[in-house]
C-alpha cells in the first residue's frame, strides 16, 4: 500500500474535489488560498502521484436507465484469482462498483440494472462465469450520500 505526502493545502483541494470535481482551477485556488496556476500545478501533482486517480459523474439510477439496484457479497473458490474475478467484472456493464473487503466475503459489488429480467442476468453470470463459491443479494430500497446532499 502506498502512501504520498500531502499538506493542508492539498487536503483542501482533494476535499473541493470530492465535493465538485469540475470545480475551476480559479476556484480551487480561492478555497485554498492559492492562484489559479499553482491549484492546477498541486492538482497536477496529485495526479501525478497516483492520489487523484479520476473524475467521474455520479448518476442517480432511479432517474436514468437502471432503476434496480442491489449489493451482492461475492465469495470466490480458491482457485479463482482476484485479479482474473476483477476483469470479468469489466464485461458486465451492470456492476457499478466493487470492493474488495475483509470478513466472510471476497467482494461487495453494486448494480444497478433496467429492470429484474436485467439484474437476473448480471447476477447469474456472476455466479456462473464469475469463478464464485457463493454470492448474497440485497435490493437497494433507499440511497443517500452523506454529506453531499445527494440522493441516488
Amino acid at each position: 500500500m502506498k502512501s504520498v505526502a500531502t499538506d493542508a493545502i492539498d487536503d483542501v483541494i482533494v476535499g473541493a474535489l470530492r465535493e465538485n470535481g469540475r470545480l475551476s482551477f480559479t476556484e480551487l485556488g480561492r478555497r485554498a488560498g492559492l492562484s489559479p496556476h499553482a491549484a492546477a500545478s498541486r492538482v497536477r501533482r496529485l495526479e501525478e502521484a497516483g492520489v487523484i486517480v479520476g473524475y467521474e459523474a455520479i448518476v442517480d439510477d432511479d432517474t436514468a436507465a437502471g432503476s434496480i439496484g442491489a449489493l451482492i457479497d461475492v465469495r470466490l473458490l480458491a482457485t479463482t484469482p482476484p485479479e482474473r474475478f476483477e476483469a470479468f467484472l469489466e464485461t458486465l456493464p451492470d456492476v457499478r462498483q466493487a470492493w474488495f473487503v475483509t470478513g466472510r466475503f471476497d467482494y461487495v459489488l453494486r448494480i444497478s440494472c433496467a429492470d429484474t429480467e436485467a439484474m437476473d442476468r448480471t447476477v447469474r453470470a456472476i455466479r456462473l462465469q464469475g469463478g464464485v463459491a457463493a454470492t448474497e443479494s440485497r435490493m437497494v430500497m433507499r440511497a443517500r450520500r452523506p454529506h453531499s446532499g445527494l440522493e441516488g
